[in-house]
């Protein structure tokens, strides 16, 4: 008996060191940017999101466990207004620089980063782009020896304490802007996503394969217009909070009506870099405080699944003149839609309900 006893204790402690070993592997694999778990730990620090007012283009510093990540590198002629306010901060290493696609108002101070700062990994949206201001960036980066990474859907890092997700581009767009680098942040029990310039196209994408995009705070795709930041992409999201950067009397007329009517539909406090200038938040895994106080919806911000609760605005199709509930399967193109914020609005100006949604 004492031999059997031996000889299965001796079983018993190989199969716990195998146990141990993929184990290990698994934590080395995402640490390395693979595939992984999306646990989050408690908190026991801060992290720190700054939002840059670099007028209508995208810069934001997180800073957690004394790890630095900018995502985004705003306009060429934000270079001196980004490596001051590093430099102010004592920075001289930035780990992760991500480089959600490769438009100039997102890459545009990139090469003089690199070069002012020691980076440790670059994440890019585009393994090719024909712009002189992306070749300069790839250029400098191979002359800096920095180690450029295209990450995949379910990549994850970890920036301090914070688990980071990588979740799009789910596949390859026709339009540069879907293809932007989407992330997810978690720190302790709240929860942060960066969308780049994905339009609608990508957000649906995201949904159908069924990752979670539940977030506390979302930094709104595309400055605001009304081509990101859909009904469907916004019920997945549910955001408290939506910090939108763009830069006053843009040509653009970002953030447009069309986005702010939604986000008050879900219920979110938005910060506005063209009205707020930069905002910072501080999150202790519990608690998000804000560095300047944001504009409030008119509507509680439900934490039923789906976030949007009772739905009081309607969608009209300016060619079929139809007019549904946000959530309705027929839905025209961002393009051809006309908000309505009642029902009897709808239908003063001439607009039929749709017989799919029956709003």
């Amino acid at each position: 008996m004492k031999k059997y006893r031996t000889g299965r204790a001796a079983v018993l402690g190989f199969l716990i060191a195998l146990v141990l070993l993929f184990s290990g592997c698994a934590e080395a694999a995402n640490e390395s940017g693979t595939s992984g778990s999306s646990y989050a730990p408690p908190a026991s620090g801060e992290l720190k999101i700054t939002f840059l007012d670099v007028g209508q283009a995208d810069c934001t510093l997180l800073e957690s466990g004394g790890q630095t990540m900018l995502i985004d590198a705003g306009n060429r002629g934000d270079a001196d207004l980004i490596i001051q306010y590093l430099d102010n901060l004592g920075t001289t290493r930035l780990d992760y620089v991500v480089f959600t696609h490769p438009h100039e108002d997102h890459i545009g101070s990139g090469s003089r980063l690199v070069n002012a700062f020691e980076v440790g990994t670059a994440y890019m949206g585009a393994e090719e782009f024909d712009s002189g201001v992306y070749r300069k960036l790839i250029e400098d980066l191979a002359e800096q020896k920095v180690n450029v990474v295209h990450p995949r859907p379910g990549d994850q890092i970890l920036l301090g304490e914070c688990p980071v997700e990588f979740l799009g581009p789910v596949k390859d767009y026709e339009d540069v802007n879907d293809d932007s680098i989407v992330l997810k942040v978690t720190h302790g029990e709240n929860r942060f996503l960066f969308t780049g310039d994905a339009g609608s196209e990508a957000e649906k994408d995201m949904i159908s394969y069924g990752y979670d995009l539940k977030a506390d705070l979302l930094k709104t795709g595309h400055h605001g217009s009304a081509t990101s930041s859909s009904y469907l992409f916004l019920r997945e999201v549910n955001p408290k909070y939506a910090v939108i950067m763009c830069e006053t009397g843009n040509d653009y007329g970002h953030p447009h009506e069309e986005t702010l009517s939604r986000l008050r539909d879900v219920g979110a406090t938005v910060y506005r870099t063209d009205r707020m200038g930069t905002v910072t938040v501080v999150s202790d895994g519990k608690e998000i405080v804000f560095s300047v106080p944001g504009i409030e919806s008119d509507r509680e911000h439900g934490t039923d699944e789906g976030g949007l609760g009772e739905i009081t605005s309607y969608i009209g199709n300016r060619n079929s003149k139809k007019f549904h509930l946000p959530d309705c399967s027929n839905l025209p193109a961002e393009q051809n839609r006309v908000y309505f914020q009642t029902r009897k609005q709808a239908v003063d100006e001439g607009y039929a309900p749709c017989g799919n949604c029956n709003p």
